[in-house]
């Protein structure tokens, strides 16, 4: 991938990834006023993520198996073209259980990330696997910085305009994938379990569930964190999600790569969970501002350090017939911490202190750190 011929592939897919996570981002932030509006209690709030997160879980895995016999551009397009219409029964929902339906349907279908990296592991060498991948972590930090942005703006207009644009986009997004991205050439292999493709990198993929675990705990508890102890408003919330997604996505855009390139993917990964923790850390105690501000610097860092080489692992210890099942199991494992996640914050902030999340946070880090230094890759 030394010319910008030989990134079109990855160039074709992370505008994909970039695009789907704009999507996903406007809806995240207006999805509990929408609910609320239907009359829906702060915990049926929480369920309408759930309701997005748990058939992910279920499904992703199967999704990404499925196209490895299958390929990739297919389930692309299948997943892209299921949001399309849970948009839309979103928008026109006239009750809280279809916007229950809809996030699920949502959640059913796509499993776009997993399928995304696959494609990524299917066109690169394993020297430019961690620049691609890089690429795909930067297009969703990207996303995850204007969704929100989007639709804050169009909110002005009523909830129904945000959620329709994002169908329009899904609706770009589908036509672009059908004109530009190609199927890749790939192994297909005799079927496997699961757990016999969980195996081939069982320290990477706890490591990862242990330290997002740790992340969703920090985004859903630090507006209500940072209100508490430093009187910040939804405005100084909004900028700090905005610089962890800017940061996060210029490290995974390119400095990932020439650090892995010096000192290897391993390494980076151990100076990123050091990174990360020491954030948390700060985070667990009562501290001026600046150090807060400090430490969300930090966690940027940590992450961009951390998610590429590990996905870049995850694939080199894979057999390239399985990458599909492979990434399908990481974000079946993501999806599993966005359901378990907010729980364990939201129970612990509320009952114990602002700080415990954090304390519970750097904990699982430190436990992740310590199950990666037992990982020897092959």
């Amino acid at each position: 991938m030394s010319s910008i011929a030989s990134y079109k592939p990855v160039l074709s897919v992370a505008l994909t990834a970039f695009i789907d996570f704009v999507g996903i981002g406007i809806i995240i932030p207006i999805a509990p006023f929408y609910a609320e509006h239907f009359g829906a209690t702060p915990f049926e709030v929480t369920l309408l993520f759930t309701s997005y997160s748990l058939p992910q879980f279920l499904l992703a895995p199967i999704w990404g198996r499925i196209s490895d016999r299958r390929g990739r551009r297919a389930f692309l397009l299948l997943g892209l073209s299921g949001e399309v219409f849970a948009y839309l029964i979103f928008a026109f929902s006239n009750s809280l259980y279809l916007l229950y339906f809809s996030r699920a349907l949502a959640g059913s279908l796509s499993a776009n990330f997993a399928i995304i990296s696959s494609y990524v592991s299917d066109v690169t060498s394993e020297e430019q696997r961690v620049r691609g991948l890089g690429l795909i972590g930067a297009a969703v930090g990207l996303g995850f910085v204007f969704g929100p942005l989007l639709g804050g703006l169009l909110s002005v207009f009523g909830f129904r305009t945000p959620i329709l644009f994002a169908a329009l986009l899904c609706v770009v997004n589908l036509i672009l994938v059908a004109l530009y991205v190609k199927e890749p050439k790939r192994t297909i292999l005799p079927k496997k379990r699961f757990s016999e493709i969980f195996s081939h990198a069982k320290q990477l993929y706890t490591m990862g569930f242990l330290v997002n675990l740790a992340f969703v705990a920090l985004q859903v508890t630090i507006a209500l964190y940072g209100q508490a102890l430093y009187g910040w408003n939804s405005r100084s919330v909004g900028f700090i999600l905005a610089l962890i997604g800017v940061e996060t996505a210029a490290i995974q855009g390119g400095a990932v790569y020439k650090l892995t390139s010096k000192i290897g993917e391993v390494r980076t990964i151990f100076l990123g969970l050091a990174v990360f923790a020491s954030s948390y850390f700060i985070l667990s105690f009562k501290n001026p501002e600046y150090l807060a501000i400090l430490s969300i610097v930090l966690l940027g860092l940590g992450l961009g350090l951390t998610q590429p080489p590990a996905y870049s692992l995850i694939s080199k210890l894979t057999p390239r017939g399985d990458q599909g099942a492979a990434f399908g199991l990481a974000q079946s494992l993501t999806s599993l911490s966005n359901i378990i996640g907010p729980v364990i914050a939201g129970v612990s902030f509320e009952y114990v202190s602002p700080f415990t999340p954090y304390q519970i946070g750097l904990a699982l880090i430190l436990a992740g750190l310590v199950i990666f230094a037992l990982f020897t890759p092959a």
